[in-house]
């Protein structure tokens, strides 16, 4: 399992992306500035669904939410990049 965080942000269309993520020292939760796909840049969101949570956590919610998550950002959980 991977030790990468990742967070779920939404745009103005509506579109879900997922964004790698991590913990600093004091707990807060970082994002990268562009989601996995390279698609939506972190300051386009609107809304967050969840942030800093582990690969398995994500892969499950992303399949509960379904085609509002990019197919892109979906896809990066069973390939390589």
């Amino acid at each position: 399992m991977s030790n990468k965080l990742y967070t779920l942000k939404e745009n103005s269309n509506g579109e879900l992306h997922v964004f790698v993520s991590k913990k600093d020292a004091s707990g807060e939760c970082l994002t990268e500035s562009m989601s996995v796909c390279k698609k939506m840049r972190y300051n386009q969101t609107v809304k967050t669904h969840f942030a800093c949570q582990h690969e398995i956590d994500t892969r499950m919610k992303l399949a509960e939410i379904g085609p509002r998550v990019c197919g892109i950002c979906a896809s990066y959980f069973y390939g390589n990049f």
